[in-house]
């Protein structure tokens, strides 16, 4: 590789992953790569969309070209974020990187760049200092202590990317409350099945399969909400929306009459 193409590798990942990785970035994978340095990004996702690919190779490439770096990857379970680090290794090795020492839950680089695999929880993720990316896969499912403890990895190195990727799961979850929040500094991406990623068939098939609910969390990015309700969210704004009159006036109260049995008795001493 001459110096000149190494600066176009650096300073364009989409580039590096089209001519060293061999893969062809869709839209939404190419604006995540091409993310600035401290973005805080959000990636609403359906499945099967290659959301756990696209970190590792933002991951890859800041290993690569950011020696001594350091990225995290938390998912709701540590065997998810082993699966993670175990593509950043997969794209590494292809782009001919040498590595320095490698197991399941970590990966470090000859030029001392490192992956580590998080647990699911943050009672032992506390005390690192990121400076490449901080990926939360599956967002929706972590817990809120657990995304408290990631944000402020960066805190001393504000170059640091911040991830969050996630399908739709409920609405009060971490995830869909900063998805569905105004805050500006958020880039928003989406990429769910109305954005043809999938045949016409193969929906339906999905959708008779998993019912309405469950489809619509899965591919369209839409919580529905039965799991932690009797009743759908479709249901509860629909009822909402119902005009006031349309419920009528409340039925009248009937009411049983009941005799007072001391009514009529008569003082006790009184003559009749």
């Amino acid at each position: 590789m001459n110096n000149l193409r190494e600066i176009a590798y650096r300073v364009d990942p989409v580039l590096w992953v089209r001519e060293i990785l061999n893969m062809t970035p869709t839209s939404w994978q190419e604006t995540f790569l091409r993310s600035p340095q401290g973005a805080s990004i959000l990636a609403l996702t359906a499945r099967q969309v290659g959301k756990t690919t696209t970190a590792a190779w933002g991951i890859a490439h800041s290993m690569l070209f950011t020696s001594g770096s350091l990225s995290v990857i938390a998912c709701p379970a540590q065997r998810q974020s082993a699966e993670a680090v175990r593509r950043v290794r997969e794209a590494v090795i292809k782009a001919g990187a040498e590595l320095e020492s490698d197991n399941v839950y970590a990966l470090e680089l000859n030029n001392g760049s490192r992956v580590l695999a998080m647990p699911g929880s943050d009672d032992s993720i506390r005390g690192l200092t990121v400076d490449g990316w901080i990926i939360a896969d599956e967002a929706a499912r972590l817990p809120n202590d657990l995304i408290a403890a990631l944000r402020p990895m960066r805190a001393r190195r504000p170059q640091a990317r911040f991830a969050m990727l996630s399908t739709a799961w409920s609405r009060t979850d971490p995830f869909w409350t900063a998805w569905t929040d105004d805050d500006p500094s958020w880039i928003r991406l989406k990429a769910t099945a109305e954005t043809g990623l999938f045949t016409a068939e193969y929906l339906e098939q999905e959708r008779r399969a998993l019912g309405e609910d469950a489809f619509k969390r899965e591919y369209l990015g839409i919580p529905a909400g039965e799991h932690t309700s009797p009743f759908t969210w479709d249901l509860y704004e629909r009822a909402a929306r119902l005009p006031l009159a349309a419920c009528g006036p409340p039925p009248p109260e009937r009411t049983v009459p009941v005799t007072n049995p001391v009514q009529h008795l008569e003082p006790i001493g009184e003559a009749r």
